[in-house]
């Protein structure tokens, strides 16, 4: 017998192992079919993007052949040709010519008016294209931005226009076209993207050297198995990913087959060995019977035993492996949404310097601010700083080197304005507090003491470039007695000239990154985790822990890298990062005996750097609770487990202990015994007359008979009698198919005795329609029933709850029992019916408005009221009865007090 058991349990481990192993086997291949699907698809739309795309850039370089050809009148070319490319694909959104910077023509002129005159030079993220384009000399395909049209991701095509070098040696760069179309319609008619389609799709770009950013979709699909493609263009490569979508993943019911069929085979195996190992032959001494191959007593303990082991192992499993993919499910999806919505954050931060650098570049450009009226352009500095608290300093730097400049102390707790001037060129740099009229109150101190503006990072850098740009985090030079502005900056400055394009000065607007910190510390602080902000490099901008983001040595600023913090999480994610070399991913990573989940991506700043936000949680957050439920599970599914074996043995040996008494007995009785009458006691009711009748069998048939015939008599009346009491028990209004008033009245009572002794709330609905009496006598009853039958349907689309319950209370009257809302939560529930039911629209001619209207009377139960529940009911009728003398198509909630008795006439 212990050989068998062994094998039993070897057979089992053994079927759990098949069941494993051929459902993975099935799901890999059915995985690989549908990546082949998928595959082929998937390239076959690539082609038609790829053909598309330089379809696109060919109608657009025979647009800037044909204006290089007429150099100062490209207005009758652009004329003559544009509105045929429009018509020819009417997909595009815009055509237009840009002489050097500036947009002079553009078709059609309808839904353009935004980009009528746009100077490029003041939008910066469209500025890395034209730069690049010019350079090179080749058509560029920018996608990184959105039109400024519509806002949406769109596709702009550009040709650059040259003339022949002149005698000054200059670039011959005339100006370009260019045609815009919108991102998703394109890869709509390519048939990448749509319901047709059996994949997700993302799209990045990679330049050169530089990191890929994304363009299209969720970037996180590169991460997972997915189909690649590449299209090359002059400029970029773009990359795109299809992954198939959810609809198509592995079906459930395929598992479900395999893991049934390996369980009966696995069922059958173990009845065959227990067979051959002697479980269901008679013992010695047993009475060999053709009939009969095992005791009832072995039967019970096999049918019940038997499939427990595989049933709760491969329950155990299921729920095991369902809770670790709903826990990682949930990090991920958490930690993606948190890391989606922070770097949305920090794209709106450093939002604000380029839109106050774009505004007062634009301000000098039109003449509206001027270096000849400083005292109007400091109070247009104050004035923008007092409107946006992330701004740090507005300023302008002066040709011959002076500085003038409004600011906001980023260290310290003191966030007064300051005004920044330095008249003489290398001269000290005075700081004055400002007053509520933005104008120079008391002195704060002296600065840098030889401040030369020309020198600053932010001022090179707008000299190497002919439109707004960022320029790099540098250190503030003001050097303030009390150190207010001891940080790093960052912003975008751009070169201001004269009529004559002689330099006037430079315009910057900076934003503190301590600031930054403060932000991000903000953040992190609810969430219990860490984030920070890097440059391409690793060197660190910000952190939510606060740390330096610099070192002085020797007068020299040393960055600090994120892969040598002080924090030991910033270290070790940011080593992560700079080794992985993607601007995007995700990973596990544990510091100090703490697991983290991480999420990096990039942020593109138009013409700009490219960023890095990271951002780590804890894993303890959502792994912790999940591993204390997993134990509960673990330790309930055991607990039952037991429960279950030692119910088995305990049916077992009660139910076949009389049957083994029994059978002796009639065994004995078979050999000319009976002497005695064992007494046979047991709850279960054939048993018991079994024995009764094997007892008085000789004398008793007649009489016995007649027992059964009064017994099948009385069964039947009973039966009889249940009948009628289940028609009598009906719990539905048969023309409307709602509760009736007597299922109502039963889930009142019940709910009511619930709310009480649970201390939560519940409330009632009590509906009526407006003038019904009328409506029957001009309509006819018929129409009125479909009327009812159109409002019992609002109302069960609109109860769906558990514990809801929509009834019929009598007539043209309804009721709706609301467990768990309190009056204020069911009096919008009574609003958005009654809005519903007139939104019908069923014409009535004494109704209000000509319509079919209801009224609504909400009240909810007194919890300290024994009499609850049906005091409810006339709280709510007073209500409704409010509801008709105020007017009708109205809802009314019952007040403290009692209302009047009746309805109105």
């Amino acid at each position: 017998m212990k050989r068998t058991l062994s094998v039993v349990i070897l057979l089992l481990l053994l079927g759990v192992v098949a069941v494993l192993g051929t459902e993975r086997y099935d799901r890999s291949r059915s995985e690989a079919r549908v990546m082949t699907g998928v595959r082929q698809q998937f390239d076959d739309h690539v082609v038609r993007f790829r053909d598309d795309l330089r379809a696109l850039q060919d109608l657009n370089g025979r647009l800037a052949a044909a204006l290089a050809a007429a150099p100062g009148a490209e207005a009758g070319p652009f004329a003559a040709i544009a509105p045929g490319m429009a018509r020819a694909r009417p997909d595009i959104r815009s055509i237009v010519f840009v002489r050097k910077l500036r947009i002079e023509q553009v078709y059609p002129i309808a839904g353009n008016e935004p980009v009528i005159g746009l100077d490029y030079s003041l939008r910066p993220q469209f500025m890395a294209k034209i730069a690049y384009m010019i350079r090179h000399r080749v058509p560029v395909i920018d996608g990184s931005t959105r039109l400024v049209q519509t806002g949406r991701t769109g596709l702009i095509f550009r040709a650059p226009i040259f003339d022949a070098p002149d005698a000054t040696g200059g670039d011959g760069y005339r100006g370009m076209t260019a045609l815009t179309v919108d991102l998703e319609n394109t890869l709509r008619r390519a048939g990448l993207i749509g319901p047709e389609t059996a994949f997700d799709l993302a799209i990045r770009t990679r330049e050169g050297d530089r990191p890929a950013y994304g363009l299209f979709g969720d970037m996180a699909l590169f991460d997972q198995p997915h189909v690649p493609a590449a299209i090359t263009l002059p400029d970029a490569t773009w990359e795109l990913a299809a992954v198939p979508k959810d609809g198509l993943a592995y079906d459930p019911a395929r598992a479900w087959l395999i893991r049934g069929v390996g369980a009966t085979v696995t069922l059958l195996l173990l009845l065959a060995v227990l067979y051959r190992g002697g479980a269901w032959r008679p013992g010695q001494g047993e009475c060999a019977v053709r009939d009969g191959l095992a005791s009832l007593r072995t039967l019970l303990l096999i049918a019940t035993l038997a499939p427990m082991p595989l049933m709760v192992g491969l329950a155990g499993w299921l729920v095991f492996s369902a809770s670790i993919q709903a826990v990682e499910d949930l990090e991920r999806q958490q930690v993606d949404e948190l890391a989606d919505q922070l770097r949305n954050k920090v794209i709106d931060f450093f939002e604000v310097p380029r839109a106050a650098a774009t505004f007062n570049a634009g301000q000098f450009k039109s003449g509206l601010a001027g270096l000849d009226r400083r005292e109007d352009l400091l109070r247009s500095f104050l004035l923008q700083l007092r409107q946006q608290p992330l701004l740090t300093l507005l300023s302008v730097g002066t040709a011959d080197g002076g500085y003038l400049g409004a600011g906001r102390p980023p260290m310290g707790t003191e966030r007064g304005l300051r005004i920044l001037r330095a008249e003489v060129p290398g001269g000290a740099l005075r700081i004055d507090r400002v007053d509520d009229d933005n104008r120079p109150s008391t002195s704060a101190g002296i600065g840098n003491p030889h401040y030369d503006a020309r020198v600053r990072p932010w001022f090179q850098a707008a000299l190497q470039a002919d439109s707004l740009r960022w320029y790099p985090a540098y250190r503030y030079a003001v050097h303030d007695p009390g150190g207010l502005f001891e940080d790093m900056g960052m912003g975008m400055s751009v070169a201001l000239r004269d009529g004559a394009g002689r330099l006037a000065g430079v315009l910057t607007a900076d934003v503190a990154l301590s600031q930054v910190s403060r932000f991000l510390r903000a953040e992190m602080v609810r969430i219990d985790g860490i984030a920070f902000l890097a440059e391409a490099d690793g060197a660190l901008l910000a952190s939510s822990v606060g740390e330096p983001i610099y070192h002085l040595e020797g007068g020299q600023v040393r960055r600090v890298l994120a892969d040598q913090s002080d924090t030991p999480e910033i270290r070790l994610l940011g080593a992560r990062i700079l080794h992985s070399a993607r601007v995007a991913g995700r990973q596990s990573l544990e510091s100090e005996g703490r697991r983290y989940l991480a999420r990096w991506q990039s942020i593109q700043l138009p013409d700009g750097p490219m960023l890095t936000i990271a951002l780590a949680l804890p894993e303890s957050r959502y792994a912790e609770p999940a591993e204390r439920a997993l134990n509960r599970i673990g330790l309930l599914i055991l607990g039952f487990w037991m429960v279950g074996v030692v119910a088995a043995l305990l049916a077992a040996w009660w139910l076949s202990r009389p049957l083994l008494a029994l059978s002796r007995w009639a065994e004995d009785l078979a050999g000319g015994g009976g002497r005695f009458s064992p007494s046979v006691r047991s709850p279960v009711r054939e048993i018991a007359v079994l024995a009764h009748a094997l007892d008085r069998m000789a004398d008793r048939q007649r009489s016995h008979a007649r027992d059964l015939e009064r017994q099948v008599a009385e069964r039947t009346q009973a039966l009889v009698q249940a009948n009628q009491r289940l028609v009598g028990l009906s719990l539905t209004d048969g023309l409307t198919g709602l509760a009736n008033r007597r299922h109502f009245d039963e889930v009142l009572a019940r709910e009511g005795d619930r709310s009480r002794r649970d201390r939560r709330p519940m409330s009632l609905l009590m509906l009526d329609v407006d003038w019904f009496k009328h409506y029957n006598d001009q309509y006819g009853h018929p129409a009125g029933d479909v009327v009812l039958c159109q409002i019992a349907r609002i109302l069960l689309e609109s109860v769906r709850r558990p514990g809801d319950l929509a009834a019929r209370y009598g007539g043209e009257e309804f009721a709706v029992i609301l467990p768990g809302l309190d009056v204020r939560e069911a009096e919008g529930m009574a609003e958005r019916i009654r809005d519903r039911v007139e939104a019908l629209a069923i014409a009535h001619a004494h109704g209000l408005s000509g319509r079919v209207t209801i009224s609504v009377g909400v009240a909810e139960m007194d919890l300290d009221d024994a009499h609850g529940a049906e005091t409810l009911v006339g709280r709510a009728d007073a209500a409704l009865y409010r509801a008709k003398a105020g007017g009708r198509n109205r809802v009314e909630t019952a007040r403290a007090a009692a209302g009047p008795d009746g309805p109105p006439a």
